[in-house]
């Protein structure tokens, strides 16, 4: 009995951290035939006022900030005390909480230089009048928690990718996740200097989409890696 206890304890984060990313694909896929518009990294460091979808918009963000909380928990579950990295769980909690925060508040479409009042959608959901000169209070959060979410999952990579060769449930993709995740180094490297050298500027947009898909497939792994391997594990 215990020992069945001790399973769905390990077993409910990893199922729900898997849904949750399977449920942004989706939602993701949805979107492009739903709004000829959207893309993924306009609505992630562009803006997701893309028209009357903004919800479906912003749940994809919620997705990857339950998700990845949810990741937090399996993974302190499921790696042994030796191998497990506070440092790593902490800086995946915080792109976790960056995505939630950028799935409430939107960035809006610059528009007019001159000041003015506009509408935004809240969660994709609530209206708020709120001064634009052009960006918003809201569009500044959004941006800001999508670049420190992004770096922040970066350096969770690295930390926690290092830690996978500690243990054997994870060893057989630690040199996969730690590719992946010096891949996510130098994109982030590149992205902070377009954009706060501008060395390069060019390079913006090959190193945000280099960037967002790396950390995408690096979540992916690890929550399917947790999953049906390491929570399988528990079972027997």
């Amino acid at each position: 009995m215990k020992s069945s206890v001790n399973y769905l304890s390990k077993v409910q984060p990893a199922t729900i951290s898997l849904i949750a990313f399977a449920y942004f694909v989706i939602a993701v896929t949805a979107l492009y035939f739903l709004n000829p518009t959207y893309s993924l990294i306009r609505s992630f460091i562009g803006n997701y006022d893309l028209g009357t979808y903004e919800f479906l918009i912003a749940s994809t963000f919620f997705s990857l900030g339950l998700g990845s909380l949810a990741l937090v928990i399996g993974l302190y579950q499921g790696m042994a005390q030796s191998a497990r990295s506070w440092i790593g769980l902490l800086l995946l909690g915080i792109w976790g909480v960056g995505m939630l925060m950028a799935g409430i508040f939107p960035a809006n479409d610059g528009g007019s230089t001159v000041p003015h009042m506009t509408t935004v959608l809240l969660a994709g959901i609530f209206p708020v009048e709120v001064q634009a000169t052009p960006e918003t209070v809201f569009s500044f959060i959004h941006i800001i928690a999508i670049l420190g979410s992004l770096f922040s999952l970066s350096l969770t990579a690295i930390v926690v990718s290092w830690r996978f060769k500690h243990e054997e449930k994870w060893r057989s993709i630690y040199r996969f996740s730690l590719i992946l995740a010096l891949v996510m180094i130098a994109a982030s490297i590149l992205l902070f200097q377009a954009i706060f050298l501008f060395i390069r500027t060019d390079w913006f947009s090959l190193s945000l989409n280099l960037l967002t898909f790396s950390n995408l497939l690096w979540l992916f792994l690890t929550a399917t890696r947790l999953r049906f391997v390491v929570v399988k594990s528990v079972s027997k």
